[in-house]
């Protein structure tokens, strides 16, 4: 029994299959992507440049890649390239050929334009339009005064800069009041009425007030300096009010009892004063030069200060002829 128990016992044998390691991997396929992405990426840069010049520089380019080399600058061929005409036709000829066209093209716009003009005409015809234009302002000036029977207290004076414009006091007439920076009623409405004419004008202005000699006891508090910046203000605001643009308004002074027109008498009627100075294109050049205004909008001229000298000369004496006339 014993033994038969053992012949029908079953022994199980397993057999695990022998594992093979694949080969070693290599980074091959990291230079074959490495190749693709490069290539790539040099056909989308072609591609953005060809969509980006236009035809006549892309047959530029492809005449240049296909007749040189990188090592020199040597034509593979022996003979040059040809266009379709058959026309010869290099890198060189094209911009050659571009630059003379563009030559011509400039040449023929500036046959259509006005010729050079010498510095002697240009300071001719900155004089003529210039002494027009301040003739006109000095008729207005003298008719208005005359209208409103203010002779004395309207004046005009010629100056190389241009046309000075003083409005003062007499015995009859005060501007201010005594002490004061508030305007009367009748030079409110002279100045009302000079602001459009002033405004026709394409002329900087510069407005400057004056008082006479009398002092004030405390000068530290406010004094003559003070009072005729006031006065300088109070006139720029009535001329604003009457209808001058901002803009044309470049300085606005106090002179205080500097510059007395009568000396003899410092107390006088005609110290007290408002000017105002209406400059020539040149003096407005120079002012501007001489505060350092490096403005693109700044008046810029092609005339040397010798020039602008003479011009400012003529103007002043040409016009001065014509006052002296009228």
């Amino acid at each position: 029994m014993r033994g038969q128990a053992r012949s029908t016992h079953t022994t199980i044998i397993k057999r695990s299959a022998k594992k093979h390691h694949a080969g070693v991997h290599t980074g091959a396929w990291k230079v074959a992507f490495a190749d693709f992405t490069l290539a790539m990426m040099a056909l989308f840069m072609v591609l953005w440049i060809v969509g980006a010049v236009s035809e006549e520089e892309r047959h530029e380019i492809m005449s240049h890649i296909h007749g040189n080399t990188i090592f020199s600058h040597q034509s593979f061929l022996s003979i040059p390239l040809k266009n379709k005409n058959g026309a010869e036709k290099n890198f060189e000829m094209l911009h050659t050929n571009k630059t003379r066209d563009s030559m011509k093209e400039r040449a023929r716009e500036n046959r259509g334009k006005e010729p050079f003009k010498e510095p002697d005409q240009i300071r001719k015809e900155v004089v003529d339009k210039s002494a027009t234009e301040m003739q006109d302002l000095s008729r207005m000036v003298l008719e208005m005064s005359k209208a409103h029977n203010a002779q004395s207290n309207l004046n005009i004076e010629m100056v190389p800069q241009g046309l000075r414009i003083l409005i003062q006091d007499d015995k009859k007439r005060e501007m201010f009041p005594r002490s004061s920076a508030l305007l009367t009623p009748f030079f409110t409405r002279l100045l009302a009425e000079l602001a459009p004419v002033l405004n026709d004008l394409n002329n900087k202005v510069i407005i400057t007030g004056h008082t006479d000699g009398a002092r004030y006891r405390d000068q530290e508090l406010y004094n003559n300096w003070n009072l005729s910046g006031e006065r300088a203000m109070a006139a720029r605001r009535a001329l604003e009010r009457g209808g001058l643009d901002d803009a044309h308004i470049l300085q606005i002074n106090a002179m205080a009892d500097q510059m007395l027109l009568d000396e003899k008498d410092p107390l006088g009627a005609a110290n007290r004063r408002i000017e105002i100075m209406v400059l020539t294109k040149a003096a407005t050049e120079m002012l501007y030069q001489f505060f350092g205004d490096h403005n693109p909008k700044v008046i810029q001229t092609d005339l040397s200060d010798q020039h602008t000298k003479v011009i400012q000369t003529d103007l002043s004496d040409h016009l001065t002829k014509e006052l002296k006339l009228r």
